[in-house]
């Protein structure tokens, strides 16, 4: 029999007593977009966590991009709590905004 990927992982974790970070709920909710074949030109979303220091790592990133992709838009929104994930309204404002979205943790 040939176990799977996911069941390796969890029996890993298990082994050790380690909770998965992975939300199962949030996970299945949504899932990753198609890969763009370029960022150039393209509207950004930047996502923050009311955090310093991950604002501050977003606006660099933002910089970065903007200088080697000349993004058409960066834009930068923060969620309510930073230990929650993002309301449906920032989601859904930034999927009908944004070409990609970039969010980071930063303490």
């Amino acid at each position: 029999m040939v176990s799977t990927p996911e069941a390796d992982l969890k029996a890993r974790l298990d082994e050790m007593g380690l909770l998965s970070p992975i939300d199962p709920e949030a996970y299945s909710r949504w899932k990753p977009a198609p890969r763009l074949e370029t960022i150039h030109g393209r509207v950004g979303g930047f996502l923050g966590n009311r955090k310093a220091n991950a604002n501050l790592l977003l606006q660099g990133v933002k910089e970065l991009l903007d200088r080697d992709f000349e993004l058409r838009d960066g834009i930068a929104v923060d969620k309510y709590v930073y230990s929650r994930p993002a309301a449906d309204d920032i989601i859904d404002d930034l999927a009908s905004r944004c070409d990609f979205v970039i969010t980071c943790i930063a303490d």
